[in-house]
């Protein structure tokens, strides 16, 4: 996911989908409610025993096993996809190309209703992905409150499968500024903990917008989400086409190596959750 959320045009949330645990990360966020920050203040003057069940309600191996692996593929990888983007765009993108065409046949699985209503939300999904390669990146000097809400809305396209954080964070014109404070993390700390406090928050109220559109109606919603996801490719392929390759073959194989390699987690993952 770590990896995927530094890469514009490719979403961490799909990473998350395919491997089965969106649904639990969605849930263990979900958790941390403000009945538990409020038991956790409170616990000093009124030890009733809430908050040790709130505790419990958390899935926190879980979350901590899963931040450590997205902070440290982010800080260890934000130099190594810089230069891939830099030096071999066309490659790089187009074995995600083919790990995330490969994964959206995963999302559809989890579709258990093809009434035509419902695909027309995949159609609505699919027209909101495709409109994304019309926006033109903003170019600005940002301040606290601006870096603080790229991190919000950064986080809350991570959770959705299709929409990419950091093509998010591209289009407001903080992608660059992220990556370099991530290369010097010691002289950035303020800006990093600006956009973390702003990824907590959108965190917060993303799990739970989701999590009621999917007890709503879980089928149109992933419909809606698989739209996303086909429709966003239009970005990483749009890029691949602006960078004029000159070996076509290349591009083909690392689409199928992409490809093959999403097959491999998706197989992998049914063992582990079975």
């Amino acid at each position: 996911m770590g990896i995927c959320d530094l890469i514009p045009g490719i979403s961490g949330g799909t990473v998350a989908f395919i491997t089965g645990i969106y649904a639990r990360l969605i849930d263990a966020v979900k958790a941390f409610s403000l009945k538990f920050f409020k038991n956790l203040l409170l616990y000093p003057f009124n030890k009733n025993g809430e908050l040790k069940g709130d505790i419990r309600r958390l899935d926190l191996g879980f979350l901590l096993i899963l931040f450590l692996g997205i902070a440290t593929s982010i800080l260890l990888g934000s130099r190594l996809i810089k230069f891939l983007l830099d030096n071999h765009i066309a490659y790089t993108l187009a074995f995600f190309v083919g790990l995330i065409l490969a994964s959206s046949q995963i999302l559809f699985t989890h579709i258990k209703n093809h009434k035509p209503f419902n695909m027309f939300f995949g159609l609505i999904g699919f027209l909101v992905g495709l409109s994304f390669i019309f926006l033109i990146p903003a170019s600005v000097s940002p301040s606290s409150w601006y870096i603080f809400l790229g991190g919000f809305v950064a986080i809350s396209a991570m959770f959705l499968p299709g929409i990419s954080g950091s093509f998010i964070l591209l289009i407001m014109g903080l992608y660059e500024f992220m990556i370099n404070a991530l290369h010097d993390l010691g002289a950035n700390l303020r800006t990093v903990g600006l956009f973390g406090l702003g990824a907590v928050c959108g965190a917060f109220v993303i799990s739970r917008v989701i999590s009621f559109l999917f007890r709503k109606d879980k089928c149109k919603t992933i419909y809606f989400l698989l739209g996303l996801v086909i429709g966003a490719l239009s970005i990483p392929i749009g890029k691949i086409v602006q960078s004029s390759p000159e070996n076509y073959f290349l591009i083909v194989t690392y689409f199928l190596l992409g490809v093959i390699f999403i097959l491999l987690v998706g197989k992998y993952s049914k063992r582990i959750i079975a």
